[in-house]
């Protein structure tokens, strides 16, 4: 991060706390477009004359379906299946970009590199050069065409207005990307539209309402797509061919045999990703995978958890015995196998 970002958003109101995040006062108010700051993504440009082909070989969505004005969820797993890091993946003029969480960034471009081998790729970290927006709410879209011209509606098309490129995300959402010299402009034009600033439990409330899971450190390697509902979200092509870990995936989807599936749970009490979840007779039940903060204090979450832990009473959080209060998904789960182990 450049030290013109932080300033930009310090002279708008923003307050930082110890770990970085960035924080606005007041909250804003239910059902207002919030504008975000998204300062825990990375971006990774993937370019070359062989960028599609690798890409394809590598994660689980079919890359070839990436087009000007359409970009994607995909999931980077290792061979066993797991997922290691989740993109969306935006459309650039000279490749592909990979959007994942900061933390993950230099683990999961040197992962990739291992694998350019003759492939004329380049994989290039291009965080310090761009801005990245989140528009969260009802009224999201609409402002964002007042504004701009365009908006991007359905989930993942993507419009372009000069420099700035956005994406629209499921649960009324768009993720704006721009040169960090033009941000301060748009940013003083969204709210003076309208628009709240907002800090970034805003935004990762939205990303878990809408079921949208974001794999952090604590929760890489983990968990197959299939638990994460990352086919229900469309982060995984079944008919696009191999890719690193595609025998299991497609196994495990033509076979039935996911047996834990993603969550979502109300806890009045903090926690993490990471975080382990117990059933009311101490068996281990699930674990956190994103959580965030509610106006009220509380922490919405996703959890993994087995169908047998999700049918047999409460889920406590281990860290302090807390009960945690289930909430819906804006989608349907399949059926799911039972089984005491959970695996």
């Amino acid at each position: 991060m450049t030290e013109t970002w932080p300033t930009i958003l310090s002279q708008r109101g923003a307050q930082f706390d110890a770990t970085g995040d960035v924080h606005f006062e007041p909250s804003p108010a239910p059902g207002a477009a919030t504008l975000t700051p998204v300062l825990r993504e990375a971006s990774i440009l993937v370019r070359g004359e062989d960028a599609e082909s690798f890409l394809q070989g590598q994660l689980s969505n079919d890359i070839r379906q990436v087009s000007a004005a359409q970009g994607q969820l995909a999931a980077y797993c290792t061979p066993k299946g797991r997922v290691l890091a989740t993109f969306s993946v935006w459309p650039h003029d000279n490749g592909y970009v990979l959007r994942l969480p900061a933390e993950l960034a230099g683990p999961i471009r040197k992962r990739l590199q291992m694998y350019v081998l003759r492939s004329r790729v380049l994989l290039e970290d291009i965080s310090e050069n761009v801005a990245l927006l989140g528009l969260a709410g009802p009224q999201s879209v609409p402002l964002f065409r007042e504004q701009i011209g365009a908006s991007p509606s359905a989930p993942f098309a993507v419009v372009r207005s000069g420099g700035l490129m956005a994406m629209a995300l499921p649960g009324d959402r768009i993720e704006i990307a721009l040169p960090r010299t033009d941000v301060g402009a748009l940013w003083d034009r969204l709210v003076t539209a309208g628009c709240a600033p907002a800090g970034q439990d805003e935004w990762d409330r939205a990303g878990i309402a809408a079921g949208m899971v974001t794999v952090l450190t604590a929760t890489s390697d983990q968990f197959i797509p299939q638990m994460l509902n990352l086919e229900l979200s469309g982060a995984v092509a079944f008919d696009k061919g191999c890719y690193t870990g595609q025998e299991i995936v497609a196994r495990s989807q033509y076979l039935g045999t996911v047996k834990r599936r993603l969550h979502r749970f109300s806890s009045p009490e903090p926690t993490h990703a990471g975080a382990a979840m117990v059933t009311v007779d101490g068996l281990v039940g699930g674990m956190v995978v994103n959580a965030a903060r509610t106006h009220a204090g509380a922490y919405d979450l996703l959890a993994v958890v087995s169908q047998d832990s999700a049918d047999g009473g409460p889920l406590r959080l281990v860290q302090d015995g807390t009960p945690l209060q289930p909430l819906p998904l804006p989608y349907e789960l399949p059926t799911m196998p039972r089984s005491r182990d959970g695996d």
